[in-house]
This record gives C-alpha cells, structure tokens and sequence, in this order.
C-alpha cells in the first residue's frame, strides 16, 4: 500500500511540476525494443533481481554491520542505487531514491530480500504499464 501511496504522489507531484511521467529515453526504449516480452521480463524480472541482490543484499549487509548500521545501511543502499540511475534527470535519480529507502526500510524490517524484490519489480512493472498507457494515448 505504502508503495502504491509513493506512486500516486510522485506522478501527482511530476505532473504538477508540469514534467512528463515517462520520460522520453523509456518511450524511447519501448519502442526500439527488439522482442517485447524480453524487454518487459529484463525490467520486471531480471533488474530487480540484479540490482536488489546488490544494493539491499550484498551492499545494504555490509553497511548494516558496520558502525553505520541500521540508517546508514538504508540511506546509502538507496543512494548508490539511485546513482546507477544515469539515464534519468536529477528529478528521476530523485525519485528513485525516495523509492530506495522505502525498498531499503522493506528489507530492514522484513530481513529478507524477497519483499523488496517484489516492490522493485512491481515498481517496474507500473512504469512500464505507464509507457504502453503513454504510446496508446498519442496514437
């Protein structure tokens, strides 16, 4: 519910800023997409489960025991994952920083990396409804 919450008041806060919820390099992306369905599995599937390993698995323990635990784990995960996100704007980097302390506050709570693999790849999955939602509209 809380991510769907953080969905709704980021596209609310994007269009009020008068800034396009999909970006142009997603559209973009859609649509030089060799095989569509390989296209949707890589950013529902096989991104969340790459990136969650390394940012709430790997990186998210390492900090956790470190002196900087239970808060530093969470903020820094989501920054370096956030700083991965190059093909967005400071807005979209943002953004998706907001949506890793959510995704690294999931995996603090939970200890586990499957909630946030599903959050990760539902995120992903709503973004690129959006696309094909965004590509109808202009037809």
């Amino acid at each position: 519910m809380v991510l769907l919450l953080l969905v709704v008041l980021s596209d609310a806060l994007t269009v009020s800023l008068g800034r396009p919820i999909v970006p142009p390099f997603m559209v973009n992306a859609y649509q030089t997409a060799g095989f569509v369905p390989l296209f949707w599995f890589a950013l529902i599937v096989a991104a969340p489960l790459a990136e969650e390993s390394l940012f709430r698995g790997f990186l998210f323990e390492g900090i956790f025991h470190s002196r900087l635990g239970a808060a530093g784990a969470v903020i820094l995960s989501a920054l370096a994952w956030a700083s991965i996100h190059l093909q967005y704007d400071l807005y979209g980097v943002a953004t998706i920083f907001v949506s890793g302390l959510l995704l690294g506050y999931a995996r603090l709570k939970t200890g586990s990396l499957y909630p946030t693999l599903f959050l990760h790849g539902l995120m992903n999955l709503i973004a690129t409804v959006e696309v094909v939602v965004f590509l109808k509209v202009q037809r």
